[in-house]
Formats: structure tokens, sequence, C-alpha cells
């Protein structure tokens, strides 16, 4: 009997890490559907041709996030599922995650009646406002960890493609509330890593540490145009709650993108 949930990956560049992870959720016998952002590196495609339950997808060059994801949402759709949970190629998870996830879709298919996502993670937000069972909504959610209600989406015209890397998720999400759809949060996921394989350094600031990195000036760049528009797109709307949200990560990430550019050039001037 085939899971009921699916299992949807963008990938560029894979490394060893994400071909191993694979191999465990294929032999765990999940469905993958993988869109390949960077084919010409071939190792995904023919870990694809050896690995029955792999769907392999790609339109031969890299065409953004934004494409990718609406892709695997879509074929696994087509497929007759109901449900796909999302990683990030860099996201660490395991077969005990799988099927911890898989569990909490079987236990709560009423939930795709009002919510078009739900993010896990194992951040365990302990404090925060949540329900009995340690859930709690929230306004905007990452994709990576996210367990689609695959019809919702479709409902919604599935992920904006006109965001190549920045503002699809959040995209998503203003999508989402025009739709009246919520969109959720477990926070004790078991083998959830989305920290390990991410290339942040450790950054002290106002006494606490943060894990930061100094992304390029065209990544700066395309993730300031993404976040005007989605701003624009949220005033038009009149999701203000969004608009105001928006507006402060936006100011967030630049304040972070300065201040690790200042340690960075104290820290080489210290060491000359």
């Amino acid at each position: 009997m085939r899971h009921e949930v699916a299992v949807g990956i963008v990938v560029y560049n894979a490394g060893d890490n994400l071909l191993d992870r694979l191999k465990i959720t294929v032999s765990a016998g999940y469905s993958v559907y993988i869109f390949d952002n960077s084919p010409s590196n071939g190792t995904v495609k023919e870990l694809a041709k050896r690995y029955e339950g792999i769907n392999y997808f790609t339109c031969g060059s890299n065409v953004g996030l934004g494409y990718g994801i609406s892709t695997v949402c879509a074929q696994a759709e087509v497929d007759d599922f109901k449900a796909m949970v999302f990683f990030d190629q860099d996201t660490g998870f395991s077969e005990e995650t799988l099927d911890f996830i898989e569990q909490f879709y079987l236990d709560r298919k009423e939930l795709a009646n009002k919510y078009s996502a739900f993010l896990f993670n194992a951040k365990d937000n302990v404090g925060q406002p949540q329900n009995v069972e340690g859930l709690r909504d929230v306004s905007l959610a990452i994709n990576s960890g996210s367990l689609y209600f695959l019809e919702n989406l479709k409902r919604q015209g599935w992920h904006d493609c006109s965001y190549f890397v920045d503002g699809v998720d959040y995209k998503f999400c203003l999508d989402s509330a025009r739709h009246h759809m919520k969109i959720g949060e477990c926070s004790y996921t078991p083998g959830f890593d989305h920290v390990t394989e991410q290339e942040d350094s450790i950054y002290s600031l106002f006494g606490k540490d943060y894990q930061l990195r100094p992304y390029s000036w065209r990544r700066i760049m395309d993730t300031s145009i993404s976040s005007m528009r989605l701003i624009g797109s949220s005033v038009l709307s009149g999701e203000w709650k969004f608009s105001k949200i928006l507006v402060r990560l936006f100011s967030i990430y630049l304040v972070t993108q300065i201040y690790v550019r200042v340690v960075n050039f104290w820290r080489r001037k210290k060491n000359v």
C-alpha cells in the first residue's frame, strides 16, 4: 500500500547528503517528486533511473523555485495525492520525520477544510500561543518542511512562478490569506534539521547569537525587489497585517546584511 503523503524537492547541484536522503525516502516506500534546476549535473537524473519511486522533472535549465515547486505539487496532485511535504535540498530529515508528518496528516485530514499548508520544524516554540496539541496558526511560513494540501493549492493557482527564489514562500502565504485559508505550524518534528547544512555563521547581536550569512549583492537586489512586490500586493489586496509583517521582515533583512558586512570587515582587519 502506497503512502498517502508524497515528498517534493527542488534541487540545484545536489550534494551527497541530499542523495542519501532520497535513497532513504524511496526505500521507505515514499513517492518522491524532484524538479532539477541543474540537469547538466546529472547526479539526480542518474539516481532517478536507478530507484523506482523517484519522479524526475526538469526544464533543462534553472527556471527558479516557483516553477519547480509548482511542478512537483501539480504532478503529485495529478497522480491522486492529496498532500505533499516539501523540503529544501539542504534541510535534513529522516524516515522518522516522514512517518511523523504522514501520521499527523492521517490523524487530521479535516485540516484541509481550513488550511492550505502546515509547516513542520523542530523549533519547539515553548511559551508561544498554541492549542492543546502544541500547534498554532502562523501568518508566514517557509517552503521547507511545509505539508501542502494539494487541492487547496490548485484552487489558489499553485505557487507564483514570477518569483525566482526569494518571495515564493511569502507570496504563497499571501495568496492563502486571499483565499481565506490558514497556515499552521507543528514545531516538535523528530529528525528535522534546518540548521546543519546551512552556510551560516554565528554572529552576536544585543547579547544573543544568530545564524547569519552575507548574501551577494545580486541576491540582496532580488530579495529587495521581491519584498517590494509583496508589500505592494498586500497593500493593494487590503492585507494590512501582511504588509506590516513584510515591512518588518524586510527591514530586519537589510539591517542584518549591513551588520554581517561590518562585522566581517572588522574581523578581516583584526586578522591582518
